[in-house]
């Protein structure tokens, strides 16, 4: 493959990449899915149907106080603010909605 090829190709998947990601991960990608980040980010520490270190009967602002600013935790870990890494109100809603879906 000749060096020109290979650049643009190179950057072609590294934009696709970047979308793809984007989309998932909470960035000003075109979508947000609520699973696929809760698989990436909170699952770790919440379990895989939202079993450990979540009450779905908490007000829902006091669940996206936590998720946008973090939350110090009666036993590490502590929740991670998240605000600073693509969530905003509306999307932290989202990833509410799901656990509480999950869980029950």
């Amino acid at each position: 493959m000749n060096r020109g090829l290979e650049i643009v190709a190179a950057a072609l998947v590294s934009t696709i990449f970047a979308v793809s990601v984007g989309a998932h991960l909470g960035s000003d990608g075109p979508t947000f899915e609520p699973k696929a980040y809760y698989r990436m980010r909170c699952a770790s520490c919440h379990g895989s149907r939202a079993e450990s270190r979540f009450n779905p009967d908490l007000p829902e602002q006091q669940m996206v106080e936590a998720i946008l600013y973090g939350r110090k935790a009666e036993r590490p870990p502590d929740m991670p603010s998240f605000g600073d890494k693509g969530i905003n109100e509306e999307r932290a809603k989202a990833l509410i909605a799901y656990m509480r879906a999950v869980k029950r």
